[in-house]
């Protein structure tokens, strides 16, 4: 009987451990950090003045029309342009006459360097910086502007792209194997 008393408190004594051990509290300590990563942004425009609806434009004159781009994204950044003019009819509709007796004036060709149909900055820009001006005035060339102009208005189709400097992106954005001549090479600075 002392065998059995003894063998039952066993048993009560090793249920009652488990109960109190489970439930006993352990001191813990837990920390949780979130990283955040903003990405930069490329964004830029083109800053235009002059050629704002000019009418009765002859043969022989030449306007103002400055062009430059400002970089308002938080990335270093490329630009290119493209200056492309075209002669629409009447109503607002390309027509097939020549650009040839257009002739775009460019303002600092220090700056820019021309390649397949592109203009590029040679400089980096970096938030709220501003190219020189690329494009400063148009002339209509005279002796090669006939009587099938008359009527007709220019329009220059002004495209500007942007693309981050660094990680040779412009691979990839617009397609080329290396930057033109002249155009400084990211460092990461």
């Amino acid at each position: 009987m002392k065998k059995t008393l003894l063998i039952g408190s066993l048993v009560f004594l090793l249920v009652a451990l488990l109960i109190v051990g489970g439930t006993m509290a352990w001191f813990t300590s837990e920390k949780s950090v979130a990283n955040t990563f903003t990405a930069g942004t490329v964004k830029i425009e083109v800053n235009e003045h002059g050629f704002e609806d000019i009418t009765n434009w002859n043969p022989g004159d030449t306007t103002n029309k400055d062009v430059s781009v400002i970089s308002e994204g938080s990335k270093a950044t490329y630009v290119r342009v493209s200056l492309t003019p075209e002669w629409l009819d009447a109503n607002g509709s390309p027509t097939n006459l020549s650009v040839d007796n257009v002739n775009l004036i460019l303002a600092n060709n220090d700056d820019w360097v021309y390649s397949n149909g592109w203009y590029y900055y040679k400089h980096i820009l970096n938030q709220n910086d501003e190219t020189s001006l690329l494009l400063d005035a148009v002339e209509l060339i005279g002796a090669q502007t006939g009587n099938d102009y008359q009527g007709k208005t220019l329009r220059i189709n002004v495209k500007a792209e942007g693309v981050q400097a660094s990680h040779e992106a412009y691979k990839d954005a617009w397609g080329i194997s290396s930057l033109p001549a002249g155009v400084k090479e990211f460092t990461g600075e």
